[in-house]
């Protein structure tokens, strides 16, 4: 239900893993490949192997982020085919009624081993791994890469979309250079629930914000993946349309 906060999350993206629908951009250069910060707001629709992001320069160059056909949340950074990063929850994500708001924030030069990703989910760190590969320090990411493209849903191999995700998205901050903690994106109100706040950092070079207020199909100011953070760092849609764009979020 409607909970009592300031800061308000008006839209959020439908996907419908029938259409294989994404949300595209290529980096830039003048990134990151160290660090940065994603943090987004999701409501599973099927619990089904679906994936949220996915970041690439080749087939086997990869960041990706996906719900396991086991129901757990799964981390994975691969370089050169080989995974360098991988965590896969003990936690289960099976509930169609509930918005969870994940940050996944990375700073490999970290002199931490479990400080190099950080993954909180509802404003908590998940610490309780079924599997857990730590990033060596400063390893590079896909993530930020000037040669990457980045995606939300879909896994994009060999040429095609594959296991896109059937849910929806809101309040999405891709934040280039900065490894923030769940705190810059959410806080706890007086019941004790866990709610979305205004992010008001930077989100550098390649980084890019989407609040899913316009309906159009091209990459700019007016698309279903136009960035409002100022940056201009607007996605390409596909198969999405006006009707995807709904009123179900975390605060409605």
């Amino acid at each position: 239900g409607t909970q009592d906060t300031g800061y308000e999350i008006s839209n959020s993206l439908r996907f419908n893993d029938d259409d294989n629908p994404s949300l595209s951009k290529a980096n830039s250069s003048g990134g990151s490949n160290t660090a940065g910060t994603l943090s987004f707001w999701t409501k599973r629709s099927e619990i089904d192997t679906g994936y949220l992001f996915y970041a690439r320069s080749d087939d086997s160059n990869v960041f990706n982020v996906y719900f396991s056909g086991n129901e757990r949340l799964e981390v994975r950074s691969t370089q050169g085919g080989s995974a360098e990063m991988s965590y896969k929850t003990n936690a289960l994500f099976r509930d169609p009624s509930a918005w969870y708001h994940i940050v996944i924030a990375v700073d490999t030069t970290d002199g931490t081993a479990a400080d190099r990703c950080k993954l909180f989910v509802n404003g908590s760190r998940v610490t309780s791994f079924e599997t857990q590969t730590n990033f060596d320090q400063n390893d590079t990411i896909e993530l930020f890469q000037s040669d990457a493209t980045v995606y939300v849903t879909g896994e994009f191999e060999g040429g095609t979309i594959g296991n896109p995700y059937d849910g929806y998205i809101a309040d999405l901050n891709f934040v280039d250079g900065t490894q923030y903690d769940a705190s810059s994106f959410g806080e706890t109100n007086d019941n004790g629930v866990w709610i979305p706040k205004k992010f008001t950092g930077s989100q550098g070079t390649n980084g890019f914000r989407l609040e899913f207020k316009q309906t159009g199909t091209s990459a700019n100011s007016s698309g279903i993946g136009a960035d409002t953070s100022g940056n201009d760092n607007h996605l390409t849609p596909s198969n999405l349309a006006a009707a995807d764009i709904t009123i179900d979020t975390p605060t409605n």
